[in-house]
């Protein structure tokens, strides 16, 4: 069996796929060389001869969907953009998934959190980011690591997991081996993503744009938009802007992490707290986020299995796996992937044009 997993990251797009529990395709490609030529990604792909399944880059996800069957309004609920209004790296993820489907390569795209049954109505009231599919596929990851680490079983998995990505951070809570709450990206400080905007602030700017969503994170307070992670840390050991904009990160970070401490039914349930993220290797920000929120439960580095490919690409390929009824098919069992439904749309209750957005899409 050969499963296939991509993880569209701000920075990077991961591909990881493994032959029966071997690796035969650990890469990494810059997302900005994707913008430009979108056929790189499906030369990857093609690399792998005989792929039985892989899962695509999904973006905010679908409940799980062909990608034979992808319509343009599925399309865009993945991206949630408007094309004829911006332009950036998103929309490279809508070329890709319809150059896929053109060349009929076998894959799905899976949910994002608010599409999973685990998570209880009412957490999903007015919320569309409690975690992109990649979140989830981050999870899955983190659900084996702590399966093989303590010898237990799929249910038996507890854990926050802290995904510290290039432009966004994201904090989930997974029970028994289930996500049962998310705090996306758009919603905590990040390297690059602002986080919640202020409602007064949201007046003030008037008309928001998706490019607002990427800027006003650590980097843009430091003044130094375009350093990397590592550059940051480096440069917050003498400089105090930047000094206090990791402050601000972290700070972000922690109230996320001891809020959504309260969703698990006993806070004992929380067995760890699992690093994951391009910056979760930086030994700056482990040992601040170790010595931050070990009041709530022991910080560790989750494990990868691979060399190059982040570990949502690792646990896409183990949700393809899973799907296909491989090994990993109890934890997708568990996760009741199968079973999400509905629409990131489902349960917003603050005014805006939904139905002229879609009949727009029409």
């Amino acid at each position: 069996m050969i499963a296939l997993g991509i993880d569209p990251g701000s920075l990077s797009w991961d591909f990881f796929a493994q032959r029966n529990n071997k690796t035969i395709l650990d890469t990494s490609l810059p997302t900005k060389d994707l913008i430009n030529d979108p056929q790189k990604a499906i030369d990857i792909i093609n690399s792998v001869k005989n792929i039985n399944m892989m899962v695509a880059p999904s973006g905010f996800g679908l409940p799980l969907k062909n990608i034979n069957d992808l319509t343009e309004q599925d399309i865009f609920f993945t991206l949630l953009k408007f094309k004829q209004k911006e332009k950036n790296q998103v929309l490279g993820l809508g070329n890709v998934l319809r150059l896929i489907k053109a060349q009929q390569i076998p894959g799905i795209i899976v949910p994002g959190v608010k599409h999973l049954p685990t998570v209880p109505r009412y957490r999903k009231i007015n919320k569309i980011d409690m975690g992109t599919a990649d979140k989830v596929c981050t999870t899955v990851t983190g659900i084996r690591d702590q399966m093989e680490r303590l010898d237990i079983t799929p249910e038996k998995t507890n854990f926050i997991l802290v995904e510290i990505g290039y432009g966004f951070t994201a904090v989930l809570a997974i029970e028994n081996g289930q996500i049962i709450d998310g705090i996306g990206g758009s919603n905590i400080l990040g390297f690059r993503a602002s986080g919640s905007l202020d409602g007064e602030l949201a007046y003030l700017i008037g008309t928001i744009h998706k490019r607002n969503i990427y800027k006003g994170g650590v980097a843009y307070i430091s003044g130094y938009s375009d350093l990397s992670l590592k550059e940051i840390t480096l440069l917050a050991e003498k400089d105090e802007q930047t000094k206090m904009a990791l402050k601000a990160y972290l700070s972000s970070v922690k109230k996320a992490v001891f809020g959504i401490s309260s969703s698990f039914s006993h806070k004992n349930q929380i067995t760890e707290i699992l690093l994951a993220g391009r910056g979760a290797n930086l030994t700056y920000l482990k040992e601040k986020m170790i010595n931050g929120l070990s009041d709530v439960a022991p910080v560790k580095l989750m494990k990868s299995y691979s060399q190059i490919a982040k570990r949502a690409a690792q646990g896409a390929a183990f949700i393809a796996n899973g799907i296909l009824g491989g090994e990993f098919e109890p934890i997708i069992t568990n996760m009741q992937l199968k079973n999400a439904s509905g629409s990131i749309l489902d349960d917003i209750f603050i005014p805006f044009e939904k139905e002229k957005i879609l009949r727009d899409l029409d």
